[in-house]
């Protein structure tokens, strides 16, 4: 008896999401950069399988080939050439909400288990680290929803203003609230998909929005939920 009920509390904290505050996002330590997911600085382990497509490109906009490892739930990349921007689309699957918390599992799944449900989705979520300068990391690279800084991070300072554009689906996007580091809810973009944020302190810069959009017949799911992060570097 004691160990189903062991058992049955492994089980639900695995199932059971701490919060939705948990995003990847990219980060580079000397030549090699890492795939991280949690809420910095806290990293926890995911499955690498969840890591679907990464993508860098160099100065010229072009793009280069990386070298993929796992390391104890984590993915490391490297590259021979001089990566500007490291892209990264990450499918954190079916989600969700109880009043005890977010649980790893779909809605049908849920309901079969007597679960009560305030929502599910289906989370998606995109990655975009900024890693040197150049004049192509001021435009879209082409993820589904993205954040475009519209300058150049790499020129800003402490107190200096730094304007961005949110897309989803090629288009700008109104209506959407963006955070920085810490999840701090700096406002909402305006109807071309902009708004501007004070660089507050030296270090990795996290700037982060989310949407979601209705699913159309998906037993598992009642939404969409993305993510997306831009991470560049203030010194």
């Amino acid at each position: 008896m004691k160990k189903k009920l062991f058992a049955a509390i492994v089980i639900f904290l695995f199932l059971t999401v701490p919060g939705f505050a948990h995003h990847v996002w990219i980060e580079k330590e000397n030549s090699t950069f890492r795939v991280l997911w949690g809420h910095p600085p806290e990293v926890y382990n995911y499955d690498p399988k969840n890591l679907k497509e990464v993508k860098a490109l160099d100065s010229k906009d072009k793009e280069v080939t990386l070298l993929k490892k796992v390391e104890k739930d984590v993915v490391y990349l490297t590259s021979k050439s001089n990566v500007s921007i490291l892209t990264a689309l990450f499918e954190g699957g079916y989600i969700v909400t109880t009043p005890d918390g977010k649980k790893k599992i779909t809605k049908r799944e849920a309901e079969k288990s007597g679960v009560q449900i305030i929502d599910s989705f289906y989370s998606t979520q995109y990655a975009k680290g900024i890693f040197s300068c150049s004049q192509n990391i001021i435009k879209p690279v082409g993820l589904k929803f993205e954040i475009i800084p519209l300058k150049n991070p790499c020129e800003l300072k402490v107190n200096d203003v730094l304007p961005i554009q949110v897309y989803f689906e090629g288009k700008p996007l109104e209506g959407v609230k963006v955070e920085t580091s810490n999840h701090t809810d700096v406002g909402k973009t305006d109807k071309d998909g902009n708004l501007s944020i004070k660089v507050a302190e030296k270090g990795m810069q996290i700037i982060l929005s989310k949407h979601r959009v209705a699913t159309k017949n998906d037993p598992d799911a009642d939404y969409l939920s993305y993510t997306t992060v831009l991470t560049f570097e203030v010194k």
